[in-house]
């Protein structure tokens, strides 16, 4: 169970280099086809934290081609997570474990103002009594978490995000569902675990949230297993029994995505999708990864829009091990193609 208690630093007392806290802050202009989000990764035992903020809009596998990047990997770490101000431009207040307040300003008339309002308790992949994946023996639980150690603390929530947005100088409103998440535990950069989040959101508070292992030796329909998920339907959080995810690739990118999750109520949820913006996204510089916004349907005909991960860290997949099915290239696409 998630309480105030995880909304502070987590340090342990024999921190180093490695240990790791994370906050990924997404979100949505489905109109305008644009996705951003607020990345941040507290290293305790360095005294820093990276923060990437980042706008896309097309699909493309050039990071020239975003609407919009600032990474700063060596912000000094803030003395408390739960309000802070980085030199960046970011501020972030936590008002409970469902309730935060996001504002950024950055540069060449960029800047953001968000509050993020959960719609359902966290989910806590590691609490029994919310989620059925979760494994009651500690090194059980980090082995099945879908990204090792790095997850060893972790929580989705998915959020009522409103607000506004300026991206070079033009502005949007923001109202739309997104699904943030907050980590702890180690997160070494070498032999960090290749794995995928993907998730989609309806426009009547319906939710589907997965993480998955993933394997890219295998080809395209075998390489991922599902580790943890949740739906909401009717307004009820259902935990995630079992699912399947096949997607079909453009190199690293999505192509077409096919997506199933069983709740705990027995019922199946399948979506398809395919991305209408994409790009690398480096949120380690040993971890390039396909990340796309993801257009979906469900079964029954309903819209929506999520999110497509697939991290692939380089000491891992180099040394041929990527299969075919990934490593073939692709020449840039517009979005919607």
């Amino acid at each position: 169970m998630i309480t105030e208690e995880n909304l502070r630093f987590q340090t342990p007392d024999d921190v180093d280099h490695e240990w790791g806290e994370t906050y990924w802050l997404g979100m949505y202009v489905p109109e305008a086809n644009l996705y951003g989000w607020v990345y941040l990764v507290f290293r305790a035992g360095s005294g820093a934290v990276m923060c990437d903020v980042e706008f896309i809009d097309r699909c493309s596998r050039e990071m020239f081609d975003a609407r919009y990047v600032d990474i700063q990997n060596h912000l000094r770490i803030p003395a408390d997570l739960r309000k802070f101000t980085l030199a960046n431009g970011i501020s972030f207040e936590s008002h409970s474990p469902r309730s935060f307040r996001l504002d950024y300003v950055g540069v060449d008339d960029t800047e953001l103002h968000v509050d993020l309002d959960g719609i359902h308790e966290p989910y806590d992949i590691h609490d029994p009594s919310i989620d059925p994946m979760a494994r009651t023996d500690q090194q059980q639980a980090v082995e099945h978490s879908g990204f090792g150690t790095a997850y060893a603390g972790h929580f989705d929530l998915t959020t009522r995000i409103t607000g506004t947005v300026k991206v070079r100088g033009k502005s949007y409103d923001v109202n739309c569902l997104a699904t943030q998440d907050h980590s702890w535990g180690p997160r070494p950069e070498r032999g960090m675990r290749p794995m995928g989040y993907v998730n989609a959101h309806f426009d009547d508070d319906y939710v589907v949230q997965t993480i998955w292992g993933f394997d890219p030796s295998k080809p395209d329909g075998q390489q991922h297993s599902f580790k943890h998920g949740y739906a909401i339907k009717d307004g009820k959080l259902l935990g995630g029994t079992d699912g399947s995810l096949t997607i079909s690739h453009r190199g690293l990118f999505p192509e077409r995505l096919e997506l199933t999750l069983t709740d705990s109520t027995g019922e199946v949820h399948e979506l398809t999708g395919t991305p209408s913006a994409f790009n690398n996204w480096v949120p380690y510089g040993c971890t390039p990864t396909g990340h796309a916004m993801v257009r979906w349907t469900t079964s029954a005909g309903q819209q929506g829009v999520g999110t497509s991960m697939e991290a692939f860290p380089l000491d891992t997949v180099t040394g041929d091990f990527l299969h075919e099915d990934i490593r073939l290239s692709s020449p840039r696409i517009e979005s919607g193609q």
